[in-house]
């Protein structure tokens, strides 16, 4: 045995780093605290099939998950389906599938929406992002795309994304965005998604069993409170009463959390430590909805009108066969706010009520009555701001504290946190345990 290795936090970094760790021949114990693996792609039951709490695809240039699936023999699980994408802007829906759609797209002129796509071939076949790192994302689309460009599509989807914070992205994040998305169309005219049948619950299952198999132990609803480490530089982990010591610890938790645990009230101020506190998170609003009505045939709708509450409307079952879900229509709304926002007090069944009102605004047809089950998820951890001097920011694996590491979604960059990401982030600190 190379040595043993504790994980806190069962996300897919965690599950994945305890899997590969394992087939190296380490013992490995992974804690989560709530009942459920998966992190943000945790998930529940909806008419007889499980769901993510968030929303989840899966891209074609996903590869870190997709080879992971392979891995695992889950490629029969792994579907592939046509993608259907629509703007709501100033009161009406337009598709947004193909170079067509933005050609006839007539809330801006036929000049600006040459321009737009120009932009968007440019950031397609751009390969050095770093060019971008230092660039505010909307000083630079104002430049290159324009100003009615900017204001009609890209700047109520910065708004919609990062509230305040919005002028500070970094164009570097929003060339991942189009860069990975318009190759995971590999010259198709529309684009292909993938989803697992049984939802991303399928490959939490499958590492949970191969870790199993392989003499791991995952200890759900278990959290762990302290880490301290010996005057060996051996690790302690405190879980309710009981101290268990390690060689290595593996922290997948959101960097607010590894604090806690990890230091004394920031009486041990670091360099590192500095980094996690300039980290600056905002939550999640998530409401999960079925309904024997089909609101649209569109599967992604990007609201593009701020003063609606929610920045997307997703038709999950324009995607998937509602067949999966005993024929019923599965949705999901969407919405980032920060942690001191009403939205996080607001008591769920007026939250559903204010959303559904606005989504009938959009939707004259929708019809509440119709509706068969309402789920509200608030999740405090969601997105992380990434400005133009993120990268200066962003936490080493290793930390400062000996045989003690930190892997989580602050740490992706350029890219955008997903399941694909974290299963790469849970590859690269099972290399640096193993190395």
């Amino acid at each position: 045995m190379k040595g043993r290795i504790a994980i806190i936090g069962g996300g897919f970094t965690g599950l994945t780093a305890a899997y590969y760790l394992l087939k190296h021949g380490y013992s490995v114990d992974l804690f989560e605290k709530a009942n459920d693996l998966g992190g943000l792609a945790s998930s529940f039951i909806i008419h007889g099939m499980p769901i993510e709490v968030s929303y989840h695809h899966i891209f074609k240039t996903d590869i870190f998950l997709i080879n992971l699936a392979k891995e695992l023999n889950l490629e029969n699980k792994l579907k592939w389906f046509k993608s259907s994408t629509a703007i709501y802007y100033n009161n009406h829906l337009y598709s947004f599938n193909t170079t067509k759609d933005l050609l006839r797209f007539t809330p801006l002129p036929f000049i600006d929406r040459l321009r737009a796509g120009l932009v968007i071939l440019f950031l397609k076949q751009l390969k050095n992002w770093k060019i971008l790192t230092k660039k505010k994302a909307i000083d630079w689309l104002y430049k290159w795309a324009g100003k009615n460009v900017t204001e009609v599509i890209w700047k109520p989807l910065l708004v919609g994304k990062f509230g305040e914070y919005y002028q500070t992205i970094s164009m570097a994040w929003l060339w991942s965005r189009v860069y990975n998305r318009s190759h995971s169309r590999q010259f198709r005219v529309n684009e292909l998604l993938g989803y697992f049948e049984g939802g991303f619950k399928v490959l939490a299952i499958s590492l949970e069993q191969n870790i199993r198999n392989l003499n791991g132990n995952i200890f759900v609803n278990t959290q762990v409170n302290k880490i301290s480490t010996t005057s060996t530089n051996l690790v302690k982990i405190y879980v309710g009463d009981r101290v268990h010591i390690y060689d290595k610890v593996i922290v997948t938790t959101p960097s607010d959390v590894f604090i806690t645990l990890a230091y004394d009230n920031n009486a041990n101020k670091s360099v590192y430590l500095s980094k996690l506190q300039k980290i600056k998170y905002l939550g999640a609003i998530i409401i999960l909805f079925s309904s024997t009505q089909n609101i649209s045939n569109y599967y992604w709708h990007n609201i593009n009108d701020i003063s609606l509450p929610f920045l997307v409307f997703i038709n999950h079952t324009q995607l998937v066969p509602r067949e999966w879900y005993s024929g019923k229509y599965v949705y999901y709304l969407g919405k980032y706010v920060p942690h001191d926002h009403e939205y996080f007090t607001m008591r769920d069944d007026d939250l559903a009520l204010l959303w559904f009102r606005s989504l009938k605004k959009i939707f004259p047809n929708f019809d509440q009555s119709l509706i068969q089950t309402i789920k509200v998820f608030k999740l405090k951890y969601a997105q992380h701001i990434v400005d133009c001097s993120y990268e200066e920011i962003i936490p080493e694996y290793n930390t400062d504290i000996p045989n003690v590491y930190l892997a989580n979604f602050t740490q992706i960059f350029p890219e955008d946190r997903g399941v694909n990401f974290a299963i790469r982030e849970g590859i690269n600190i099972a290399k640096i345990i193993n190395y």
